[in-house]
């Protein structure tokens, strides 16, 4: 019993040591940077202080769907560049922290991006009831939302370069990534739908406007066509991935400054597709990022992975603005590929000292 009782007590000492350890690590991890928090209890609350960071009114709001990020990251620039704050909602349903917001910034009328598919009657009827102004904008595929957005943006502003990316769910995070550089230099940003006539449309823009520049944004290969050649003036970056397109954007697209914005990238669902709630979250920090000529950067998990680390470093970044999650230090025991390892060890071997010491107890009363 006195060794079981031992035992226990050099564990407890052991979990007293390593998380008033972790504490004090965590503090000297952090006081070099200035952590600020953008993080609400849901997306809506994230999304609304953020808001509340950048308007103190506004007359017109845009309204898009949560889940249609092909939609939101061609709206953005537009809506960036027309001083309209937006608002994420459900197909069919507006919550209370978007009606609550609303009032607040004093909103008469809205925009609602897409057609019924996109956005039901029932919340066009929902703002009409509290008595908003409503309109829409519909187009038949991503590609044509994309071009008259730009449009709308070449009549208002003098457009010299657009950005393009596919509307591939692996591919459309590196939009969110390249979203604070073309908010803040009025970029239209064109999602490619995959269609034959997509490049004759594209075309027809381009020269229509006089655009000589394009930022190709994409994964390897996803973007297939000789888009590029359409252009006098061909800015590409990619990478395998969505993390490594985003470090390029910044090594490419940004010098040193003070301030960073990081969200995490995306959860991926069955390998198949990647869930909006954190991408909304990145997309509602992106025009924050942009009032701040500062870059957006996506993460996997909750602390920085060490080509995060070592850009921060290098670009001597002391501000950090977290979005939608807390950044953690990273330690051994919460990296990923040794944190199920590590636990199931540690229970193991937990489970075998206490065995051993009963078997053990057992044999001695035996022998007795």
């Amino acid at each position: 019993m006195k060794k079981i009782i031992k035992c226990m007590a050099l564990i407890v000492v052991f979990l007293i040591v390593y998380i008033g350890g972790g504490k004090l690590l965590d503090k000297l991890y952090f006081d070099k940077f200035d952590v600020v928090d953008y993080t609400g209890d849901t997306r809506y609350d994230t999304v609304n202080t953020v808001l509340d960071k950048r308007f103190k009114k506004a007359d017109t709001a845009i309204v898009v769907n949560t889940e249609m990020i092909e939609q939101i990251v061609s709206i953005a620039p537009y809506a960036y560049n027309s001083k309209y704050p937006v608002f994420y909602v459900e197909s069919y349903n507006v919550k209370k922290p978007v009606y609550e917001q609303m009032k607040k910034l004093g909103i008469k009328k809205v925009v609602l991006i897409g057609g019924t598919n996109s956005l039901n009657n029932r919340v066009e009827r929902s703002f009409k009831r509290n008595g908003y102004k409503v309109s829409r904008i519909v187009e038949y595929n991503n590609t044509d939302l994309s071009i008259r957005l730009a449009n709308i943006m070449a009549d208002k502003k003098k457009v010299k370069a657009v950005g393009l990316v596919s509307n591939d769910v692996f591919d459309l995070p590196n939009a969110i990534s390249f979203s604070p550089y073309a908010q803040k230099n009025n970029i239209p940003i064109i999602v490619i739908s995959g269609k034959d006539d997509d490049p004759a449309k594209l075309k027809n823009y381009i020269d229509k406007k006089g655009i000589k520049k394009v930022f190709i944004i994409t994964n390897k290969n996803t973007l297939n066509r000789n888009y590029d050649k359409m252009f006098e003036n061909v800015v590409k970056i990619s990478g395998k991935d969505r993390y490594e397109v985003n470090r390029n954007i910044m090594d490419r697209l940004y010098k040193r400054g003070e301030k960073i914005y990081v969200s995490k990238g995306g959860e991926v669902l069955h390998k198949r597709s990647i869930a909006s709630g954190q991408l909304i979250n990145a997309m509602a920090i992106a025009p924050l990022a942009a009032d701040n000529n500062a870059p957006l950067l996506l993460i996997e998990n909750n602390y920085l992975a060490t080509a995060d680390e070592k850009l921060v470093e290098e670009r001597k970044y002391t501000q950090l603005n977290q979005v939608g999650f807390k950044i953690e230090r990273r330690n051994f025991f919460n990296v990923e590929r040794f944190k199920l390892v590590t636990t199931i060890f540690l229970i193991l071997l937990s489970i075998f000292m206490v065995i051993r010491l009963l078997i053990k107890k057992d044999s001695t009363l035996a022998g007795l």
